[in-house]
């Protein structure tokens, strides 16, 4: 069983390697393909989906959305970038993507306001997008404002100022229109823009009252100095610890069987972790099924494209209480659902042998993370 262990662990050690590794290569040959003039940018793009898979890090989602606008993909490449700025919304590189698409979008003034040094991987040369060209939402008005407002309170701000361009084109006697457009820009850091764009909303106002309150949201914009930029990182999981607190109830025979759990472990990579685990499992009519569970745990994991949610699997291996045959293996898929340096955790234990072999345990549980990113 010891033997067992080690192999185990070893086993994800060299897999987290490997794969960390495999990000950094996928990335560069992403750059490289999209410098690249004998590569198409529908090529290129190809080789940035398969380095997303492997991080959620912001400036990597802001290169997507990068490589997205270069292959003309105007509305995909608004939805990462937004992602990229609701994680990190003053990474300088991510100020630069978004400049870029929106200066490709039609939005010079907003992409003069928000502008970025180039990226040191384009060599100080940025990529030529095309002209991208985003449809104003559909329906009548009132339809697309809501719709818009909808993105607003999603924090998907770049697409919803894209979006409140285009709607504002068609609607210029319409004040909610310019005002919408006005804020989408100022939560973007564009004070300039939408200073500009609530003048325009100043002047279709007459009544006293609404003019006052414009007038004073643009003498706001006005005094704000412009954004500064920041390169502070992301903490991110590789290198970080992990304690994980959790447990089961189920009923069997008219009888509660618990289990309450607990592991320690680190992160080898941004995607695997190695931990020992331990539990205390009771409830059993027999007595010598009930009493202390000792383990490895090896789990994998991989977010979801839009949500903070990320699938994971694990492969366990544990000595559990039983009378005989009290080695087990496990493979174990889940969801974690992640908040700052913590996360919410629902597992699904299925045993691949021993006495318990073929059921199915579900688990909840409450991680947290510390320690020092690398």
């Amino acid at each position: 069983m010891k033997n067992s262990f080690v192999l185990l662990l070893c086993a994800l050690a060299i897999c987290a390697t490997s794969s960390y590794a495999a990000t950094d290569k996928t990335l560069l040959s992403a750059r490289e393909a999209i410098l690249s003039s004998s590569v198409s940018p529908q090529d290129a793009l190809l080789i940035y989906s398969e380095a997303v898979k492997k991080t959620n890090a912001a400036p990597v989602l802001g290169e997507y959305a990068y490589a997205l606008a270069y292959a003309g993909l105007s509305e995909a490449a608004l939805t990462s970038i937004d992602r990229a700025l609701i994680a990190e919304p003053l990474h300088p590189e991510i100020r630069f993507y978004l400049s870029e698409i929106f200066n490709a979008a039609g939005l010079e003034s907003a992409s003069d306001d928000i502008s970025a040094s180039v990226p040191a991987w384009l060599n100080r040369k940025p990529v030529k997008l095309p002209k991208l060209d985003v449809p104003a939402p559909a329906g009548d008005f009132e339809t697309a404002s809501g719709s818009l407002n909808m993105l607003m309170s999603q924090r998907r701000f770049a697409q919803a100022a894209v979006q409140y361009d285009k709607l504002c084109e068609g609607n210029q006697a319409e004040p909610r229109c310019h005002v919408g457009y006005a804020l989408a820009l100022e939560r973007l850091g564009s004070y300039k823009a939408a200073a500009a764009e609530a003048s325009k909303n100043f002047a279709l106002y007459k009544a006293p009252e609404p003019q006052a309150i414009t007038k004073a949201f643009i003498d706001d914009l006005a005094k704000r100095p412009p954004l500064k930029s920041s390169s502070v990182a992301k903490p991110t999981l590789k290198g970080r610890y992990l304690l994980f607190t959790g447990g089961s109830l189920n009923r069997a025979d008219d009888r509660t069987l618990y289990s309450f759990s607990t592991r320690v472990g680190k992160f080898l990579s941004e995607r695997i972790d190695v931990s020992a685990n331990a539990s205390i499992n009771g409830g059993n009519e027999l007595s010598d099924y009930n009493g202390l569970t000792l383990g490895a745990v090896g789990r994998y994991n991989t977010p979801l494209s839009v949500i903070p949610i990320n699938l994971t699997l694990a492969a366990k291996g544990e000595r559990i209480p039983a009378p005989e045959k009290n080695f087990t293996f496990l493979l174990s898929p889940g969801l974690s659902y992640f908040i700052k340096d913590s996360s919410i955790d629902l597992f699904f234990d299925v045993a691949m042998n021993g006495p318990y072999s073929g059921s199915v345990t579900v688990s909840l549980g409450y991680t947290i993370y510390f320690g020092v990113s690398k």
